[in-house]
């Protein structure tokens, strides 16, 4: 019994192992992340040990299984022979899974999500964002610790011994090993089974995705249906939910400042990838990043204080097309019967004469955006495969030769039209080949970035200088904003608020003189820009259900945002943040009220996405 009792107790020595040591390297690869002291990290070992060993008592259950009916038979040759090669293959997919938890950390600041997961239908576009030149360690590293691994479980496994035990002694071994393992699988012998809440401890999320077992953590979501029926963010009765939610919006008067000189512009939205506010010095940032736009600026609307709706493409643009929330475990843009009735800007207009258009120097098919756009009836889409260009990186077309294309495409087409462009150069991981004039700091990818975006910044002023040239211009407003922020310079959490704080410009001939120049510093969101266009167009957005006219002085102001597994609310004096995985806030003396909204918008909004059928007006 004790050589059988020993044989397992290696085989979870090994895994314990395995997965202390990814955890240790997880912490070494982002030890930028934050300050980190001996009490921190042996503190974050101990927080990880039990989601660690309920892991390795999932992956040997099959060896345990094994080994009972070898108490029985004479099949320890069998057993040797199937659990060397049964090691060997959960080593390369725990290490596999490692470096996409490293690789995804580095962009997302998160470990395998649900997200991540649905995004796996396009896995030849993310792919190659996880494993890019500026992360070939990463392969390094994977193929370093399969080797490391193999050759550790060869030496520290001994061989099943053949068994000579009597029939007593099988038979309660057998009862006591299913038994432990089940206390194991479920972390204890607590009520409540492992859950993500056990490792998710620290202010610091380095911290809480170290103890996160990658392992377990897929093998969560792969046990869950991407889509529940259920509504995790059920913080109060629904009734009380809706009541929050109206008096949120509520408006105490209706007034509109006009600002354009016609009701019938031409709309061109600019869809801005990454870019962030903390290297734009008129919001704030970096000084000499983007001196372009901030130059630009002074001759269109700039809001200060506008924030995205999420941390995606896809959600910035469901936001600004649909003014449709982000949420923290969904994607709407997936889900045929759900996407497709949304309202859109693109079909309001169309239905009001409109020519509408959208141009890509990228995929039109990740994130179904192109599924997304047709179905709101978009007169033209042009995407990577539709027109030429001669310098590309994985994500598409460099923004000169997009915004060349786009200047020379609106010149031929009927007015009024609403056009839309999304630009690539900034893409994560922002290996385009541009001019450096940024070097020096430790972490490469933050110059990388600021590089990218100092050329963007030159690309965005080419083309909206040029703009004002053409006939069209008088007649038109950009709408220049980005589809989301960035991580990067400064490491920034999915859960901060300026990690989603973003520009937004007014800009163009249909925008009255007096507005040129002017600065909208109160707060705004994503998904107002519908309501606000729409009403400076003198048309209904009843539709636009969470939209807020920005312009109507009697609007409440507030911006929503969600992350991973929880929100923020802001409002022009207070913010609150709330982690829904810990349920708790993580800003420091949260007006309750305002969290109870906050809980509220989530609920409601992830309540009318399971039962979606169309928006209806408040």
């Amino acid at each position: 019994m004790k050589a059988v009792i020993g044989y397992l107790g290696r085989l979870l020595a090994f895994w314990l192992l395995l997965f202390v040591f990814q955890q240790i390297v997880f912490l070494i690869v982002h030890a930028d992340a934050t300050a980190y002291t001996p009490a921190n990290l042996f503190l974050n070992l101990y927080k990880g040990l039990v989601m660690n060993l309920a892991t390795c008592v999932y992956i040997l259950l099959l060896p345990m299984l094994l080994a009972i009916v070898g108490l029985y038979t004479n099949i320890s040759s069998f057993i040797n022979h199937f659990v060397r090669w049964y090691n060997r293959v959960m080593i390369v997919i725990c290490c596999w899974i490692a470096a996409f938890d490293l690789g995804i950390y580095r962009m997302w600041g998160t470990k395998i999500t649900s997200r991540a997961l649905a995004y796996m239908n396009d896995a030849s576009e993310v792919i190659p964002t996880l494993f890019t030149t500026d992360n070939l360690g990463l392969f390094l590293l994977l193929l370093a610790q399969i080797v490391f691994l193999i050759w550790l479980a060869h030496k520290l496994i001994v061989p099943f011994p053949v068994i000579n035990i009597k029939r007593i002694p099988s038979i309660v071994l057998s009862l006591v090993l299913p038994a432990i393992a089940f206390i194991g699988l479920r972390g204890g012998t607590e009520n409540v089974p492992l859950n993500r809440n056990r490792v998710f401890y620290s202010q610091h999320s380095v911290f809480n995705y170290a103890a996160l077992n990658g392992f377990w953590n897929l093998a969560d979501l792969l046990n869950k249906p991407l889509e529940s029926n259920d509504n995790p963010y059920h913080y109060m009765d629904p009734q009380l939910a809706q009541q929050l939610l109206a008096e949120m919006h509520h408006e105490t008067g209706d007034s509109n400042l006009n600002i354009l000189t016609t009701t019938r512009p031409n709309l061109v939205f600019i869809f801005l990838e990454s870019w962030s506010v903390d290297v734009m010095e008129c919001l704030g940032g970096e000084k000499n990043i983007t001196p372009k736009f901030c130059e630009i600026a002074k001759q269109g609307m700039l809001f200060t204080n506008c924030y995205a709706t999420g941390f995606r493409t896809e959600q910035g643009m469901l936001g600004l097309l649909s003014a449709y929330p982000a949420q923290p475990v969904s994607s709407i843009i997936k889900q045929f019967g759900k996407f497709d009735k949304l309202p859109n800007l693109y079909r309001t207009l169309h239905n009001h004469g409109y020519h509408t258009s959208f141009y890509s120097g990228g995929s039109l098919q990740f994130d179904n955006i192109e599924g997304y756009l047709r179905s709101a009836g978009v007169d033209k889409m042009v995407g990577e495969n539709d027109w030429s260009f001669t310098k590309f990186t994985h994500w598409g077309a460099y923004d000169e030769e997009t915004f060349a294309m786009h200047l020379k495409e609106l010149g031929n087409l009927p007015q009024p039209f609403m056009s839309g462009m999304t630009t690539m150069i900034t893409h994560e991981a922002f290996e385009g080949d541009v001019p450096v004039y940024f070097t020096g700091d430790a972490d490469k990818t933050n110059d990388a970035y600021r590089n990218s975006m100092h050329y963007a910044d030159s690309c965005l002023f080419v083309y909206l200088t040029q703009a004002q040239q053409q006939p069209w211009y008088a007649n038109t407003l950009f709408v220049v904003v980005a589809d989301h922020g960035c991580r990067f310079p400064n490491k920034r959490n999915n859960f901060e608020t300026g990690r989603h704080k973003i520009p937004l410009l007014l800009f163009g001939g249909a925008l009255k003189p007096k507005y040129r120049g002017y600065v909208y510093a109160q707060t705004a969101s994503q998904v107002d820009v519908p309501h606000t266009l729409l009403s400076q167009m003198k048309l209904p957005a009843d539709d636009y259900t969470r939209s807020k006219n920005l312009f109507n002085p009697y609007a409440p102001k507030f911006a929503y945002y969600a992350f991973d597994n929880g929100f923020g609310l802001i409002t022009d004096s207070q913010t609150v943040i709330f982690d829904h995985t810990r349920l708790q806030e993580i800003s420091g003396n949260p007006n309750k009220k305002l969290l109870n909204m906050g809980k509220a918008y989530l609920q409601t909004n992830f309540q009318e996405n399971l039962d979606y059928a169309e928006i209806k007006p408040r």
